[in-house]
């Protein structure tokens, strides 16, 4: 296991602020702990959606650096939500006696942070299954070099299932997170699939300096023990050992640049022509170029062959993304 990014106890006598995750190092530990072998979060972008988005959440580049920077590409194609979240902690954090998250920001890529959708994300069991609890919160322009300090109640944290409401699910329990992140994403926390009007896609940039827990009154000595600390491991399971290699197949980083590809063909065709031209002829047109090229270069057996390839992995993984859109959605942040 590692030993996630933890001020020691003696900064913690406050109560007002208690820091999780100390981001002005690089890479973040505790004082008291050697560095992780690796970084304590994940990435999650709309690849589950058939998205092509992409984000990084890592050490600024800058030098003399004092926070982590949350940077990336937003796209509506398919999806529009990029993120970031702590693997799941061994052990549950105990946020009793407190009121909330809070984090230290500073919005750097643009002056119009109210164009997106911000969103806490907390687990609070170790299923890892489809529904998270998630709160709504603003990120304010950016002044001068300061940060801002957003707060995120657990009060306004809901049950959803992607931005969907869960109605019906159980009252959050703060006695047991064992997991914390963020989303930016172009879709509200909703009874239904709903975005914001005036969503602003393309590059984002947040830098990112503390994230911790907060109470407006003071709460004692916290313990050192109830620190996250990170799996290093992957626990088996059927569903990830056999929709692991399913989900890399269908929305691998390889596939939503050639599905993007194709989206700008039938753009392209749809201003030339005035009618959609839809992605099979796109795809036919695709294929016909790499054929002729191939059989240019290496024959027209080695064409035939390497269509007829194509042909019959892209028809698996049209047919298996159909059927995961439809049966299991896509069960994280959004």
């Amino acid at each position: 296991s590692t030993q996630a990014s933890a001020l020691s106890s003696s900064a913690l006598q406050t109560g007002l602020r208690v820091p999780l995750f100390d981001l002005s190092s690089s890479p973040a530990t505790s004082p008291a702990t050697s560095p992780p072998a690796s970084s304590p979060f994940e990435r999650i972008d709309d690849v589950i959606m058939g998205g092509v988005s992409s984000s990084r959440f890592e050490p600024s580049a800058a030098s003399a650096s004092d926070h982590w920077t949350f940077s990336g590409i937003l796209r509506n194609d398919g999806g529009g939500f990029c993120g970031w979240r702590t693997k799941a902690f061994e052990t549950p954090l105990n946020a009793n006696g407190f009121e909330g998250v809070y984090l230290k920001v500073r919005f750097t890529s643009d002056d119009e942070p109210e164009k997106r959708t911000y969103k806490l994300t907390v687990r609070d069991d170790q299923t890892r299954g489809e529904y998270v609890r998630q709160g709504m919160f603003r990120v304010p322009k950016a002044t001068g070099n300061q940060f801002s300090t957003v707060l995120v109640p657990f009060s306004s944290l809901v049950a959803v299932r992607g931005p969907v409401i869960n109605p019906n699910a159980p009252p959050f329990k703060k006695d047991t997170v064992f997991q914390i992140g963020m989303v930016i994403s172009k879709f509200k926390i909703a009874a239904s699939m709903e975005t914001i009007e005036d969503f602003r896609d393309g590059p984002f940039s947040m830098d990112i300096s503390e994230v911790g827990f907060y109470s407006e009154e003071n709460v004692g000595d916290v313990s050192p023990s109830t620190f996250p600390v990170m799996s290093n491991t992957t626990k088996s399971s059927f569903g990830r050992s056999v929709l692991g290699p399913v989900f890399k197949l269908v929305f691998s980083e390889k596939s939503r640049r050639r599905r993007a590809a194709l989206n700008v063909l039938v753009d392209r065709a749809e201003k030339k022509n005035g009618a959609k031209k839809g992605l099979g002829r796109a795809w036919l047109q695709s294929v016909s170029v790499s054929y002729r090229n191939r059989a240019r270069s290496r024959g027209y057996l080695s064409a035939a062959s390497t269509f007829a390839r194509r042909l019959v992995a892209d028809s698996v993984k049209f047919f298996l993304g159909k059927t995961l859109k439809l049966l299991v959605f896509y069960p994280i942040f959004a």
